[in-house]
């Protein structure tokens, strides 16, 4: 029979950039945490990130009330999105460029 090769384009994509991005924000959040336990009241620390105890299910948690962490951090729910749209705004372009960063 008749052979020939079709060449088939694929888009190739990666979670490389997600884990990269992701382990960018895991080493903010616990230096930013660390820092902020051992220093809560120095300004750069603050612009880091500050950090409030909350009880979580059963538990305590820490969250991201500020700094760079806070706006790291993706808005918990569409109400935040509406109350604080700079902080869902600047998630949205801090991924976008951090993933893009890495492409």
């Amino acid at each position: 029979g008749q052979q020939g090769s079709y060449p088939i384009k694929l888009f190739y994509t990666s979670n490389i950039p997600i884990i990269l991005q992701t382990a960018l924000v895991s080493n903010l959040y616990f230096f930013s945490q660390l820092l902020y336990k051992r220093f809560p009241t120095n300004f750069l620390v603050q612009l880091l990130g500050r950090w409030q105890d909350v009880e979580s299910g059963g538990g305590r948690a820490n969250i991201a009330v500020g700094g760079l962490a806070y706006y790291v951090s993706p808005p918990s729910s569409l109400s935040e999105i509406v109350t604080d749209p700079v902080h869902a705004l600047f998630y949205f372009a801090f991924i976008l460029t951090a993933l893009r960063a890495v492409l």
